[in-house]
C-alpha cells in the first residue's frame, strides 16, 4: 500500500508477489495479485474518463479483493506523470490482468470468482463489437456455471484450503510475541504438515539458547505462565465460518458446512471448539462434557494477497452438557433429513441416493452404533441426572430424542422403496435396529412408543 501513489512500483511489487505465490503453487493468492493489478489499472482509467468501466466495476472488483480501493484518486488519475507511462495504464492491459486472475482462480478452483471476472471483461468487447471475443467469454461463463453445478452437486463438500490458528508467544518472536494469526495452506495440509513446516520456519529464526515448543491443544494461553526463554507455538485448526451461519447453534459444525450452495469464498471468520469439563480435564463423561466455541475475526477476507492474516477480534461462548447431547442428536437428524429432501433431477440419482441413505442411517439405528442415543439417556434421562435438569432443558432433549426417532422411520420407508432384492437383508436389519433401539428409548421415554 506504501507504493500506491505510485502506481508503477506499485504493478511491480503486485507482479512479483503474484509470481511467488505461483511458485509455491497458491493460485488463490496469485489470482488476488493479478485481480489488484487490474484494480490498479481501472481505477487510473476511471479516473481519467477513458474507459468501459465506471467506479461500480471497481467496487465489483473490490468485492473480490477488497484490497481494491474504490475511492479513484488524483495519483491514481494522473499515474502516467509518475512514470508508469500512459500507453502502460491501457484497457487492454487491465484485460490481460484480469484473463490472468481468471486463469489462477480456476486453478485454485474458484469459480465463483470467474465468473465476476468474465463480466467486467465482456462490458470491454461489447463496446468494440469484438463478437468472436464475446463468443468465448460466454463460453467461458458456461463452463463456469457448470463447473459451479458440480461443486454444489457433489456429496463431499468442496474444500478451496485449510486454516489453521497459529499464537506466538515467546521474546524472540519479538513483533510476532503474544500475536494470533489465521494461515490459509492448500486442502491436503494437515495439522502435523503446518506443525512440521512452522517448527522449521521458526527454529532456524531464534537461536540455538531459545528451545521452540509445540502447544498441542487449543486451550486458552496464559503467556505469563509460560516459562521465560522458552518460544511456543500454538497451532489449531479452524474452520471458515460461512456469512449467514449460526453461531450460537449446537449442532455439531460437519453439518453446517455441508449443507447449502456453494458462494464465493470469502473468509474473515474462524472458529473451534474446544471440549473442557468444570473440574480441569479436557474430557468427561456426557454429563461433564461442555465445550468452548471459539470465534476468531481476521483484518482483512482470505484469499487475500497474502497467506496468513492477524486477528483482530477473538469472542468465545460455551454450551453446557445437555446443550451438546441435543446438538449431537439435532445434527444427526438435520443429516437424515437433508437427505430425505435433497431434490434429485432423474432416476439416475437414486443409487448415490440410497447410497449416501444407508451410511446415514447404519449410523444411526444399527444396533452396534445406537450407543450414542442410549447414553445420551443414560446420562441425562435416568436417575439423578434427570432431576439436576431445568424443566425446559428435559422437555428439549426429549423432543430432539422423539424427532430423531421419526425421521430415521421415515427414512427407512424411503429406504424401502429404493432397494431392490440384494438389500433386502440389509433392510431388515434396519428394521430390526431401529424397533430394538426403540424398545431400549421406552425405558426412558414411555411416551416414545405411542409417538410412533
Amino acid at each position: 500500500m506504501a507504493y500506491a501513489p505510485v502506481p508503477d512500483l506499485h504493478i511491480m511489487w503486485l507482479l512479483h508477489l503474484c509470481d511467488a505465490h505461483q511458485e509455491m503453487q497458491s493460485w488463490a493468492e496469485a489470482a488476488q495479485c493479478a485481480v489488484a493489478v487490474a484494480g490498479v489499472i481501472m481505477q487510473a482509467l476511471v479516473g481519467r474518463n477513458d474507459a468501459v468501466w465506471s467506479k461500480e466495476h471497481v467496487a465489483s472488483l473490490r468485492k473480490i479483493c477488497p484490497i481494491v480501493n474504490t475511492d479513484v484518486s488524483a495519483e491514481a488519475s494522473a499515474a502516467e506523470v509518475e512514470g508508469y507511462g500512459a500507453s502502460k495504464l491501457t484497457v487492454d492491459s487491465a484485460v490481460k490482468y484480469l484473463q490472468l486472475a481468471n486463469k489462477l482462480f480456476t486453478q485454485a478452483e474458484l469459480y465463483h470468482f470467474c465468473a465476476s471476472i468474465q463480466e467486467l471483461i465482456i462490458p470491454v468487447y461489447k463496446s468494440r463489437r469484438a463478437y468472436g471475443q464475446l463468443a468465448k467469454c460466454h463460453t467461458s461463463l458456461t463452463n463456469i456455471y457448470e463447473s459451479i453445478l458440480e461443486q454444489e452437486a457433489s456429496p463431499i463438500p468442496f474444500i478451496d484450503a485449510t486454516y489453521y490458528r497459529v499464537g506466538f508467544y515467546g521474546e524472540r518472536f519479538g513483533k510476532l510475541n503474544k500475536k494470533e494469526y489465521v494461515f490459509r495452506e492448500p486442502r491436503d495440509v494437515r495439522l502435523g504438515d503446518i506443525m512440521e513446516k512452522l517448527s522449521h520456519i521458526y527454529e532456524a529464526k531464534i537461536d540455538g539458547s531459545h528451545t521452540l515448543h509445540i502447544i498441542p491443544d487449543s486451550r486458552q494461553v496464559n503467556a505469563d505462565e509460560l516459562q521465560p526463554g522458552f518460544c511456543y507455538l500454538q497451532i489449531t485448526a479452524v474452520d471458515p465460518v460461512m456469512e449467514d451461519e449460526d453461531l450460537g447453534s449446537r449442532r455439531e459444525r460437519i453439518f453446517s458446512l455441508s449443507t447449502g450452495t456453494v458462494r464465493a469464498r470469502v473468509f474473515d471468520r474462524f472458529l473451534f471448539d474446544t471440549p473442557f469439563t468444570k473440574n480441569g480435564k479436557t474430557q468427561g463423561g456426557l454429563e461433564d462434557q461442555w465445550k468452548r466455541r471459539t470465534v476468531l475475526q481476521t483484518e482483512g477476507s482470505f484469499p487475500a494477497l497474502v497467506n496468513r492474516l492477524p486477528v483482530i477480534k477473538s469472542e468465545s461462548l460455551e454450551f453446557s452438557p445437555v446443550e451438546n447431547a441435543i446438538g449431537m442428536i439435532e445434527t444427526r437428524t438435520a443429516a437424515l433429513r437433508n437427505e430425505l429432501e435433497e431434490p434429485r433431477s432423474s432416476e439416475g440419482d437414486q443409487l448415490p441416493r440410497l447410497q449416501s441413505l444407508q451410511r446415514i442411517l447404519q449410523g444411526s439405528v444399527a444396533v452396534q452404533v445406537n450407543s450414542g442415543v442410549l447414553s445420551v439417556c443414560t446420562a441425562f434421562l435416568s436417575g439423578e441426572p434427570a432431576t439436576r435438569l431445568r424443566s425446559q432443558e428435559l422437555q428439549q432433549l426429549i423432543a430432539a430424542l422423539l424427532e430423531f426417532m421419526a425421521v430415521c422411520k421415515r427414512a427407512i420407508r424411503v429406504h424401502f422403496r429404493l432397494i431392490g432384492e440384494e438389500d433386502q437383508e440389509f433392510h431388515t436389519q434396519l428394521v430390526n435396529g431401529f424397533q430394538s433401539l426403540t424398545a431400549e428409548l421406552s425405558h426412558y421415554i414411555p411416551a416414545i412408543l405411542s409417538e410412533l
